[in-house]
């Protein structure tokens, strides 16, 4: 029985069982025999029935039809997870008393990673999301296109190699993927930053391989494009289903200002990536 427990953030406003992050989740589960969480809050957005404030019935009776609508989301992805023999758990609800966003933070930090989009359409985005939770969790979060179609997979791994602190962790939390990867390429961007180290090939490749992974190590120059793109145009073009990389080199601050890797992707992931902090 395997010991990996994944979390699927899915929000009520762009989820589809069908594509997108639960799909990709359902996948990841099935893939590695892990047990899913789905948590697909009611997090009762303003009531916008009409421009007048509305009464306290209306309210109520926008909130439980919300309910309806997480709660049969939720069981919609369950019966997917069951009809593939994925062990699932939904839950809806939530402890109001301290917020969502360390609710779900505290939630996340129980899970080897958390799964979701990067929609934007609602007050609480599923982007915010992704960003509080890697901030605050400690765990990975795994960011899926909201149109991605493709059924689960990770035979091809693209990781983006820095040698910082980030890049390392996100090699370690990508261990599960990277065992069921059949070719995996580490890439450094020249031009891009200033390295610390020579990043020597052999001696990368080698390590990768005392761990049982064959990794093919390769130096792009950034060119023309900024950080984000060449590295999503690098993964896509060598078919990678999946691209690893460490998340906010710098302050959130600082890449605020003057843009980044990690902001990048969250922008405009053009494939699932895996995302730590």
């Amino acid at each position: 029985m395997s010991d990996h427990n994944l979390l699927l953030y899915a929000s009520l406003e762009a989820s589809d069982p069908a594509c997108g992050p639960a799909a990709y989740a359902l996948g990841a589960a099935a893939a590695l025999g892990a047990q899913l969480d789905v948590l697909v809050p009611n997090l009762d957005l303003p009531f916008t029935g009409h421009w007048e404030d509305p009464s306290a019935e209306e309210l109520e009776r926008e909130s439980a039809a919300r309910q309806r609508q997480a709660s049969e989301l939720a069981e919609a992805i369950a019966e997917a997870a069951r009809a593939r023999g994925v062990p699932v758990f939904t839950q809806t609800d939530w402890a109001h008393a301290f917020g969502f966003l360390p609710f779900l933070t505290d939630r996340a930090k129980l899970y080897d990673l958390m799964i979701t989009g990067v929609d934007r359409s609602n007050f609480l985005s599923e982007r915010e999301i992704a960003e509080q939770a890697l901030f605050e969790s400690g765990r990975p979060v795994v960011v899926v296109p909201k149109q991605y179609e493709l059924s689960f997979d990770c035979s091809h791994v693209t990781i983006a190699w820095d040698h910082s602190r980030s890049a390392a962790r996100a090699l370690h939390d990508a261990l599960p993927f990277l065992r069921l990867a059949k070719k995996i390429r580490f890439v450094a961007v020249g031009g891009e930053k200033r390295f610390q180290t020579n990043p020597d090939r052999q001696i990368i490749e080698l390590a990768m391989r005392q761990k049982g992974l064959d990794v093919r190590f390769e130096q792009i120059e950034l060119r023309e494009k900024s950080i984000g793109p060449a590295l999503q145009d690098y993964a896509l073009e060598g078919g990678a289903d999946l691209l690893v990389m460490g998340a906010y080199g710098h302050s959130r601050f600082r890449e605020f200002l003057l843009g980044g890797a990690t902001r990048e992707i969250l922008d405009n992931p053009r494939l699932p990536v895996l995302l730590s902090h």
